[in-house]
């Protein structure tokens, strides 16, 4: 039954996924596939093909003689999907200036709305997801699918794969000032001011997110 073993290793592909989302499993953590089978009420077999199909995706790593470990991003893979990040999104500003409409701003803010109840631990995470939601919705109305699924997954890269703890909160609050900005400036169609704040607001983003991964780094080398 090829087809309905592919379905349970999709199952059990999506299943760890969201357990990354919720933080029921953390970047760095060993994954024990015997506990995690109990846990999802699978069998092992499926849960091996689908940390294998993680581990092309490079979500996870197998150590011989150690087992499944969740990575961890590292300074150089951020810098690089920062880089791609900046210039997908600055490629679909023309074409959302010119497709937005009032509608798609009125629903953006409502979707926005939500940075008022967070910003606090341990809603960094959600957060940062719902930073992740209004960039992608923006692009969504440049009416490039294939972009969109880029960014899509450079921002999963970011989310899954950097640790909860080095979340900053100082910065995840600005992030809602800055998409006002940016709002405003897609309202005007003004194209120089919205490429502007859109460079800026990576640029803070992901200075903030290699500064804690520098700091990590160290950390890891001072061990004895």
């Amino acid at each position: 039954m090829p087809f309905k073993r592919g379905v349970v290793i999709e199952e059990a592909y999506n299943k760890i996924k969201e357990m990354i989302y919720s933080n029921q499993l953390a970047p760095g953590q060993k994954i024990i596939y015997t506990d995690l089978a109990k846990k999802l009420q699978m069998s092992v077999t499926p849960l091996i093909h689908a940390l294998n199909r993680l581990e092309a995706s490079d979500f996870v790593s197998y150590v011989p003689n150690k087992g499944y470990f969740l990575n961890e991003i590292t300074v150089d893979e951020a810098t690089q999907l920062y880089e791609v990040r900046e210039a997908l999104e600055l490629h679909a500003l023309p074409k959302v200036i010119e497709n937005i409409a009032q509608a798609h701003l009125d629903q953006i803010k409502k979707a926005s709305k939500k940075y008022r109840h967070l910003g606090q631990v341990p809603a960094d995470r959600d957060l940062f997801l719902a930073d992740a939601r209004f960039h992608l919705q923006l692009v969504k109305i440049s009416g490039n699918d294939i972009l969109h699924r880029m960014l899509k997954e450079i921002f999963e890269k970011l989310y899954l794969k950097y640790p909860p703890q080095y979340m900053d909160t100082a910065r995840l609050k600005e992030i809602a000032s800055e998409h006002r900005s940016l709002l405003q400036a897609l309202a005007r169609r003004d194209t120089v001011a919205a490429a502007a704040i859109t460079k800026l607001h990576i640029a803070q983003g992901r200075e903030r997110i290699l500064g804690s991964l520098r700091i990590r780094q160290q950390e890891m080398l001072s061990l004895p």
